[in-house]
Order: C-alpha cells, then structure tokens, then sequence
C-alpha cells in the first residue's frame, strides 16, 4: 500500500507498520556521546575517552569503538566495494536503473533489428530459440516449430513498447508471428494480467503462432495463466553479452559502451554479482558486530534534545516519555492545552485518540513528516463518529483540513511536509540539529498550520467538555 502525505489519508496498515518496525524501541546505545574535554588517548578502557575522526568520543566500552574504527579505516574490501558502486554508470546517474519500464525500453531497443545497434535480428532470434529451448517440456499449443526459427528472416519484425499494455511487444507479419514478453522485476502480477494479454492478442491475431515469455530476476513462476514461459534476467544477460562480444566489431563504440552499461545494472539490480556477494560476505564475516551495530543505530534521525527544544518553543508536550531514544523514528505529541480534554489511553498512550506525529522514516531523502491525526483506536467507536461529524461540520477556510477520507482507522487531517534545504534548495546537513529543528518549529507555528490546528483544537475542547 502507498504512502500518501500533505493533506490524504495515513492508513492504519503504514502507521502501524512504522510503529512495528521502530528501531527506538530497542535499548538506547549509550557509547559515542560528544563531551567538550580536553584530554584524551589513543586507546581507551571503560568509561574514558578517546578521538574519532577529530570528535572527542566518550566511550562506554572501548571494544565498541575499536570493532568500528577496524571497520572504517584502511579496509580494503570496504573500498573494493565502494568503488564498485560509484562506478560510472548514466543509468544510475539517471536513476533509472530501477524501473521496469526502462528496462523494457533497453531491451525492446535490443530485440528492434532497425534499433541502430549493429545486432540486426541476431538478438531477437537467439532470444527466441533459447526460450523455446525452455519450452520443449512444456505442453503450450500454438508455439512455432524450431526448425522453422533458425532459417527465418525477421527483417520485417516490429517491436512495440505498451501495445495494449504488454511491456514489450514483437510482430512478425511475413513468419506469421506474435511474441511477448512480460517483464517483471518490482511490481507484482495484477489480478488477471496474463490472461487479458492473451485475450487481446489471440483476438488480434487469431492465424499466428504465438509466443508467451514470463521474464524475472528469479524464474517465479506466472499465477494467472499457463500459456507464458517462464525466463529470467540471468538468461537474458547471457543472450546479449553472447550477441555483442559477437558483433562487437561492427558496433560503434559508444553502442557498444551503452549496452555494457546497462548489462552492468542489469547483473547488480536483478542478478547475484558474485564479485559483489564475496566482498560483501567477507566484510560481515571480518566485521559482523560493527556492522550490526552500524544497522541498529547508525540511521540519522533527530536527538531528543531536539525534540525538547521543539516542545519549548510550541507550548506542545510528548504523549509518552521516549527517554533520551536518539533513534526513535516517529514521535508523537499533542498542545499541552489538550491534556485537559482529550481521554487518557493508558497503558497504550501511543494510540490516542487525536494527536500529532512527527515522522523521521525519510530523514535520509531529508524530508520529515508532520501530520495531526486522529486514531481509529477508540475504546467506543460511537464516539469517534460523533467526534468526526462535528468536525466535519465546522468552518474550514481554505480547505486547511482533509475532511473527505475519514475513516475508522488512523486518518490524516492535517500535514506538512517538512524539506531539510535552505530557501535555495541546498539540502542541510543531517547533523545540523539546531538548523532543522528551528525549521520544524516554524513549520508548526506557520499561519497555515496554526490554521488548520485552531479547527480542531476547538472541536476537542468542546466535545470533552461536554462529554
């Protein structure tokens, strides 16, 4: 299910999944905690402290920082890996070597033989031979014979992208020929895709043979119809790196670089890089408890004394104490005003009947969430409705509030996304703590938001007075 923000529905499906998966609530780290001292060693035992890449650290155990500092500094196979990464690639550059739609269009390009590439129909034709190699132990009826392919000529073959909706699309006219290809790589087979596939083209081209490829990363197998054949990026990859060291000398050189290129993204995104699992394995295996360390507590969020300073400044209060959790990916607020009114939950605080979330789950694409709520969670579901109509009933200038998709699950009314970048679009450091955080309280305080906050604080102080 997507996420959706600024102003529709929070679905109680992510809210909750982002409460299951909160990193926070493991214990909090007590090591690597900044003191302003002047003295200090190379090693280090318990509870003294040393210099980490010209920070002083104070050190709840020496053996931790060590375990860190082995992984970080002069390690080889870190760096082998590194510069497998930042290899040079227009595809990732591009950032699109992750989308099945490229994909198709790369590899509809290649099957094209009028696709300026050198390969002619070569490509097309092994591909073809190859997945009807695949089939010989399947009974699909209508498949052409393979004799018939190896003396075709296919200098007639048109190849579409999106013909009805199938990725890629190969017509044959003078071969009396159909093939498609139905490329998955992210997305999940919709509900009857296959068939409605087949349906079209068995409509289009009763008289033709035809040729029905399920293309993956791992060869899973097509849930709704038996008629495709199942093939996998693997083969692919062999086909064309096969087809162009073949060809290779005919090509031109920026061609045959592009095809590289993406043959590279190809054996990264949906193939097992032996190179890159080996480096990877021995790097876990040489440094398994920094870097479980590193997965436990080394993605950024915001400290809570942050959060202390963003209470202060908006007369707001936590719900529940999240202690000194630096890694809490979420926390959870109302206007201290509230208190008076709305219904204590406890001992589940977490799910309150209306209140605020900050939301830190994409701190690292420097964007924070802020959004008022109201829970699905009431002890009496009654009420909730009671509560929701007479919101829904009151003046809302502007349309501040998301009235419309109210449902008996946590439900956004209000939101801002909060962007960590100047005024200029230059993204702020994301351990530049007093910078983000005077941005989120002005975000709060904006006229705007107060808005939006002044509807619903009146509904609350006048349905619990009343009830």
């Amino acid at each position: 299910m997507g996420e959706q923000y600024d102003g529709d529905m929070l679905d109680a499906e992510d809210y909750d999944a982002w409460e299951e998966n909160e990193p926070g609530k493991q214990n909090n780290p007590s090591n690597f905690v900044k003191y302003n001292v002047d003295n200090s060693e190379d090693t280090a035992t318990d509870d003294e402290v040393v210099e980490f890449e010209g920070e002083i650290v104070e050190v709840g155990d020496s053996h931790v920082l060590r375990l860190l500092l082995d992984f970080g500094v002069n390690n080889s196979n870190l760096a082998k890996l590194e510069a497998i990464i930042n290899e040079f690639n227009p595809f990732k550059i591009l950032a699109i070597e992750g989308y099945e739609i490229r994909h198709s269009n790369a590899l509809a390009w290649l099957l094209d033989p009028y696709g300026h590439h050198g390969l002619t129909d070569t490509l097309f034709k092994n591909l073809l031979l190859e997945v009807l190699r695949e089939s010989q132990n399947i009974k699909i009826n209508g498949l052409p014979d393979i004799a018939d392919i190896i003396g075709a000529n296919f200098s007639d073959l048109q190849v579409h992208r999106e013909w009805n909706n199938i990725d890629v699309f190969a017509l044959s006219p003078m071969n009396k020929l159909v093939v498609v290809i139905e490329n998955k790589i992210d997305a999940a087979e919709g509900e009857n895709q296959l068939v409605k596939y087949a349906g079209i083209v068995d409509k289009h081209y009763p008289e033709f043979n035809k040729v029905f490829v399920f293309l993956t990363p791992d060869g899973a197998r097509p849930k709704g119809s038996d008629r495709y054949i199942i093939f996998t990026h693997k083969k692919i990859y062999s086909i064309v790196q096969s087809a162009v060291s073949i060809k290779q000398d005919y090509m031109h050189t920026k061609v045959y670089d592009f095809i590289q290129q993406y043959l590279q993204i190809l054996e990264e995104r949906v193939m097992e890089n032996e190179k890159i699992i080996n480096i990877c394995t021995r790097l876990y295996l040489e440094h398994k408890e920094a870097i479980n360390m590193i997965m436990t507590y080394g993605k950024p969020t915001l400290p809570m004394s942050s959060i202390r300073e963003f209470h202060s400044k908006t007369d707001t209060e936590s719900i529940f104490d999240d202690g000194d959790n630096l890694k809490k990916r979420y926390h959870t607020f109302i206007p201290k005003a509230w208190s008076d009114f709305v219904p204590d939950t406890s001992p589940n605080p977490e799910k309150y009947y209306v209140a605020f979330d900050l939301l830190f789950k994409d701190y690292e694409s420097y964007k924070i969430y802020m959004y008022l709520y109201i829970s699905g969670n009431w002890n009496d579901s009654d009420e909730r409705n009671r509560f929701v109509e007479i919101l829904k009933a009151q003046d809302n200038p502007n349309g501040r509030l998301n009235l419309d998709k109210l449902k008996n699950k946590v439900a956004t009314v209000l939101t801002k996304t909060i962007t960590l970048e100047n005024d200029n679009g230059k993204k702020f450091d994301l351990l530049d703590y007093e910078t983000i955080t005077a941005k989120i309280i002005k975000t709060y305080n904006s006229p705007d938001f107060q808005e939006g906050i002044a509807i619903v604080d009146k509904v609350v102080k006048e349905f619990w007075k009343k009830n």
